[in-house]
Order: C-alpha cells, then sequence, then structure tokens
C-alpha cells in the first residue's frame, strides 16, 4: 500500500470522492460587496483546501488581519491594492499571490466587478462566508441597496478560528507567527 492510500482523510473517505463543481449550482453569498461562489469547500476536499469565486464591487475589502491557514488569490478581472505584511504591492488582471499563515494582510478593490478565484489551504475558511453572507438569489454582484456588515458581523468576520484581526490578542500568540 503506497504512503498516500494509507493515510485515511481526516474527514472520512467519502469526503475525498472525485468531485466536479459548477459556478453555476455551487452555493452562491453576498456578502460586502461581493459575489462568493463556494466552487470547493473543506468538507468536499477531506480538509485539504477550499476554494472560492469572487466578484467585488471597488473599494471592497477586510481591514489588516491574519489566518491560520495559507491564502491564494488569481485575479482574472480588475485588481487590488494589497498590503502583505510591511509590502504594499499591485495585484492585477493575470497575477496570482500567495500569503502564508499568519503574514498580516488586507486589501482595496480597485475596479468594479474585480474577479478572482481565492483558496484556503486547509480549507475552512469558506464556512465564515456561508455563515454571514445572505444567500445569493442569482449569479451576479449583490444589489446595490443591500446592506453592508453590521459591526457586529464585521467583529465576527474578524474574530474566529479562521481570522483575527491583526491587533487582537489571539493573532499576536498564534503558533504560525
Amino acid at each position: 500500500m503506497s504512503e498516500w492510500s494509507s493515510n485515511p482523510s481526516p474527514m472520512g473517505a467519502a469526503a475525498m470522492a472525485a468531485f466536479v463543481g459548477s459556478r453555476e449550482t455551487a452555493p452562491a453569498y453576498w456578502f460586502n460587496g461581493t459575489l462568493w461562489v463556494i466552487l470547493a469547500d473543506t468538507y468536499q476536499t477531506g480538509g485539504s483546501f477550499s476554494v472560492m469565486e469572487q466578484w467585488m464591487r471597488a473599494g471592497v475589502g477586510p481591514p489588516p488581519h491574519i489566518h491560520p491557514c495559507d491564502e491564494w488569490f488569481f485575479v482574472f478581472e480588475g485588481g487590488m491594492d494589497m498590503h502583505l505584511g510591511t509590502e504594499a504591492l499591485a495585484a492585477r488582471a493575470g497575477d496570482s499571490v500567495w500569503i502564508p499563515r499568519g503574514t498580516d494582510h488586507s486589501f482595496r478593490t480597485t475596479e468594479d466587478n474585480t474577479h478572482v478565484l481565492n483558496a484556503y489551504t486547509p480549507g475552512g475558511f469558506e464556512q465564515v462566508i456561508a455563515g454571514l453572507g445572505v444567500p445569493a438569489e442569482r449569479r451576479e454582484m449583490p444589489p446595490a441597496d443591500l446592506a453592508l456588515p453590521t459591526l457586529d458581523e464585521l467583529t465576527r468576520l474578524l474574530s474566529n478560528y479562521w481570522t483575527a484581526t491583526t491587533t487582537s490578542p489571539w493573532s499576536t500568540v498564534a503558533p504560525q507567527r
């Protein structure tokens, strides 16, 4: 038996079944001026990773924060002005961005309809979006009159196992730092 087949998935063998997902049928949510489509979640991948496709309005993005997981973006259209650690960087169409776990980071989109793939390893952050977002009625940007997150929602987004503001006590003692 090879090493690959002798190490069972922490989520169970059924979770490791091959699958094909579609943006047309995947769970989708509106949150913070963004359409989030969960293409692969932690349950489907046995906890290995998760992938979301996002379309964002101009000026959208989180304040400085960290994750206990690695994060990756690929920019299809539009752009993001990013802060990764102490570096200020611009990510534009065709760019790939890797953010190692424990890295202070933030971004703001520079154009309407900024379109990205966003992945996390291990998976799980997508559950925060599923819990806070409004199920998207259509595969399009959220309605302009959809309320922005409340202070309570933003606090929950940035104060849980998957993410923390860079000034929170949790972020300063995170084992990956």
